[in-house]
């Protein structure tokens, strides 16, 4: 016999702060940086990975609304620059890659929260 053992839990319902988060993310060569951003509460979270391997990652809301972080792959590197805008509701960010011989690039954008 089978037992639902989340019988408390409705199935139908649904709370309407599903949408208030949104994934995001930007790529340089084999560099990405996740988002996921929250507008209620204000919120960002983001993760680098370079050649699919984690590098770094940090959470930002009012109380720590900047981050910085980056570290490297092989002689691949790359750094995050993030500031989280809560009254302009928004996230800004910069992505820097340098590699060997090729040199750097960024690639700077705001998100919407």
């Amino acid at each position: 016999m089978n037992q639902d053992l989340l019988a408390h839990i409705r199935a139908d319902q649904l709370d309407e702060s599903i949408f208030n988060a949104s994934g995001h993310s930007v790529t340089i060569g084999p560099v990405t940086l996740e988002f996921r951003v929250n507008g209620e509460p204000a919120s960002a979270t983001a993760e680098l990975y370079i050649a699919r391997q984690l590098i770094g990652g940090c959470t930002l809301n009012p109380a720590h609304p900047s981050g910085k972080f980056g570290g490297a792959v092989d002689k691949l590197k790359s750094e995050v620059d993030l500031t989280l805008d809560v009254p302009g509701k928004k996230l800004d960010y910069r992505l820097t890659v340098c590699a060997p011989i090729i040199g750097g690039t960024s690639k700077s954008g705001t998100l919407g929260l």
